[in-house]
């Protein structure tokens, strides 16, 4: 049964008198601490408070979330700095560890070959290719360089210099197809051509050409011999890294893998072997 209009009018009247009422009786017990509007009173405000609360610890949940979050950007880039040096240092270290052991390796030669006059220089100049086929070094004839004077590195051969000009000279290493040497099989004793070559050249590698019924085998090492015309006998050059048979059956070759890095080669100790020295 729907309410006459004058039954809604008065029922919004009792309601507000009820709330009113209610709400004066709240405030009185209160005010006055009479217990049972004071209980009535904590029922009815309760819910109020608990929400006040739960707001007030969300925000409070909120504001703590973004100063940790604010922390912990702060921190992380404080880490990211700390670990950018480390890897700068790192490579610093790494860097000087190297240049350490080059000069090591460049002591060493020289103390080998002590019986030869020696100079140190650095490559200044390559050819066009990422080997170091040919090169040129910061030594010339002021320095008293000559043509066909030895350079060693990393405990190995690299190859010789070919033409020396006031300040400077110009080298040619072992993997350049120009170059051919005289070599010897440490362990077989057998003596072989070595020559470099355009293809493999570009993998750092040379090819030995060697009679066919030496047992040369992979990881024989390959040193300079005496039959050699520009260079002295017993110089290191590499290591067998590969056998394969000639066409005619006549003749093996093997591929040789070199002590020298030739794509990141930066000094090389100067050996003259002239007999007027």
């Amino acid at each position: 049964m729907k309410l006459s209009q004058k039954a809604k009018k008065k029922l919004i009247i009792v309601g507000i008198s009820v709330v009113a009422a209610l709400s004066v009786t709240l405030v009185l017990g209160v005010k006055y601490n009479i217990s049972i509007l004071s209980g009535i009173a904590d029922v009815v405000t309760y819910p109020f408070k608990e929400g006040i609360h739960f707001l007030t610890n969300q925000v409070k949940e909120v504001g703590d979330y973004f100063v940790n979050v604010d922390n912990l950007i702060k921190e992380n880039e404080e880490l990211k700095m700390q670990n950018d040096r480390l890897v700068y240092q790192n490579t610093m270290l790494t860097q000087y560890k190297g240049e350490n052991e080059s000069l090591k390796e460049l002591l060493l030669l020289k103390q080998r070959y002590e019986e030869y006059p020696t100079v140190g220089a650095n490559v200044i100049a390559k050819d066009t290719s990422n080997w170091y086929k040919s090169f040129n070094i910061d030594k010339g004839l002021i320095h008293s360089i000559k043509e066909d004077d030895v350079l060693l590195s990393d405990g190995g051969l690299v190859g010789h210099v070919t033409k020396v000009n006031p300040l400077s000279s110009v080298a040619l290493s072992i993997i350049d197809d120009r170059s051919s040497i005289s070599v010897k099989v440490v362990r077989t004793g057998d003596t072989g051509i070595l020559r470099g070559d355009v293809e493999l050249g570009s993998q750092g590698l040379c090819k030995l050409e060697i009679d066919v019924e030496s047992e040369i085998v992979k990881g024989d090492q390959i040193i300079t011999s005496h039959l050699s015309d520009i260079y002295p006998p017993g110089i290191p050059i590499g290591t067998v890294d590969e056998v394969t048979t000639g066409k005619n059956g006549l003749t093996q070759y093997a591929y040789i893998k070199p002590f020298v890095d030739f794509k990141h080669l930066e000094s090389v100790l100067i050996i003259s072997t002239d007999d007027e020295e």
